[in-house]
């Protein structure tokens, strides 16, 4: 059966067949470098591999490692990154907590302490200096040179016993109501004892009054009571204690009054009584605006052991 070509020329014309495959030559490949094949990737790689400069080292690894070109680009891929990571900006998180300045640490001498420890430390200090300020009570200490007993006090001159026991109630600071037990006025000691205050602070403190915080236990019916002998005089002979006063920062000497009943006491006795005693401030104020005191707490007296009482003149 004799072959249609007129059939085989129809199929051949919309496929290849081996007339139509051609050997690429030399001027072709040259051609893929041609400039304006520059710069695509494609053409980029067919350099790189048909190109017959093949000691070049490029992306796909070069056996010439020494090749000058790759070190530079490999530089300038470097300090392209660097550029890049410098101008990074990075953008503020809402969410993170600001650096917490109290947990910071603070140099102190050779080591470091914690910002918040300092700070407690500070403020503790400065509140107990404030608190020392104003409610520290001042200083008291007894004297020798001017402790003396008033042997001509007639406490009896212008009143008896039931009246003297009731202003002494109203007045004076009693330690036992009983000492006033016989109404004799040589069976009485009236003990001025000289004490130095010293005030620390820069408030006027003002004393009104001094009390006994301790008696010896001997001599307990013997203490009748303990005043300031800071009073105004009237014409009878009776009186209203007014109390010592002391500046801010300054000292004074006061003289606190102590009767006795001295009934059957010998002068050991009662030198013994008066030396055991410990006295203290009562209703002490410190002066911190003009119309403003504030209490502070009681000052107290142990009477020196040198302190020399004679029972008789």
């Amino acid at each position: 059966m004799p072959i249609d070509r007129t059939i085989q020329t129809k199929r051949s014309r919309g496929t290849a067949s081996m007339d139509s495959i051609k050997v690429p030559d030399n001027v072709d490949l040259r051609s893929l470098n041609a400039t304006q094949y520059r710069g695509s990737a494609v053409n980029a790689a067919a350099d790189e591999i048909f190109s017959d400069r093949y000691a070049r080292k490029t992306r796909f690894g070069a056996v010439d490692v020494n090749y000058e070109g790759s070190e530079k680009r490999a530089k300038a891929r470097r300090e392209e990154a660097e550029k890049e990571e410098d101008s990074f900006i990075p953008k503020t998180n809402p969410n993170k907590k600001a650096p917490d300045a109290l947990h910071q640490g603070v140099k102190v001498g050779t080591s470091y302490v914690e910002r918040k420890k300092v700070i407690i430390w500070i403020t503790t200090a400065l509140l107990l200096l404030g608190c020392a300020l104003l409610f520290l009570p001042p200083l008291m200490n007894s004297t020798t040179e001017e402790t003396k007993v008033d042997f001509e006090r007639n406490i009896f001159s212008q009143m008896g016993m039931t009246e003297f026991k009731a202003f002494a109630l109203s007045n004076y600071s009693v330690y036992n109501p009983n000492a006033f037990s016989s109404e004799k006025n040589e069976n009485y000691r009236v003990i001025e004892l000289s004490v130095h205050v010293q005030n620390s602070s820069p408030f006027m403190v003002t004393i009104p009054q001094y009390e006994a915080l301790h008696v010896p236990a001997k001599y307990e019916e013997r203490v009748c009571y303990v005043s300031s002998t800071g009073r105004a005089a009237t014409k009878n002979g009776s009186g209203k204690v007014i109390g010592d006063t002391i500046d801010g920062f300054s000292g004074k000497d006061v003289t606190i009054e102590v009767m006795i009943n001295v009934t059957d006491m010998t002068e050991e006795e009662l030198d013994e009584c008066v030396t055991g005693m410990v006295l203290s401030t009562s209703g002490a104020k410190k002066r911190i605006a003009r119309n403003v005191e504030v209490p502070c707490l009681p000052a107290v007296l142990f009477i020196s052991d040198h302190v020399t009482v004679p029972l008789n003149p």
